[in-house]
């Protein structure tokens, strides 16, 4: 149990980095300019689920770091935060491989590595607790 423990803590690093990569997103991905050829609303709501994203992002991070021993233990709550956790990371890979632009992917290259290699990890570590069993 101490191994998965372990990897949590760096599960809740590696969502602090995601989440830190969002600060520099803007600028990268030129959204003042692409958003300016959107409606006020479309606009809106973009900025407002990215915020709520990134806020995700950083909540599995602070209950990943408060609270590795009970995601670790297989029992009740923990075992179905760290199986939501799974899945919402296990599904974000998929996006990034094949939804978004492969143009953007290969321009961007290092990102799309760690973004795809740090989503496979995540659903891995967290779904490596959610089978945990319980002493």
């Amino acid at each position: 149990m101490r191994a998965l423990v372990l990897l949590l803590w760096l599960a809740g690093l590696v969502q602090v980095a995601i989440a830190s990569a969002n600060l520099f997103l803007p600028a990268k991905l030129k959204y003042r300019d692409n958003l300016a050829r959107v409606s006020p609303i479309i606009r809106q709501i973009f900025v407002v689920h990215s915020v709520y994203i990134v806020g995700v992002v950083l909540l599995f991070a602070v209950l990943t770091f408060g609270f590795a021993g009970e995601l670790a233990s297989g029992r009740g709550l923990g075992r179905f935060l760290a199986a939501a956790i799974s899945v919402f990371w296990l599904l974000r890979a998929p996006v990034q491989l094949l939804y978004y632009d492969v143009a953007l992917r290969r321009e961007n290259r290092l990102g799309d590595i760690a973004f795809t290699v740090g989503a496979l990890f995540l659903a891995a570590t967290y779904g490596a607790a959610s089978f945990a069993q319980g002493l």
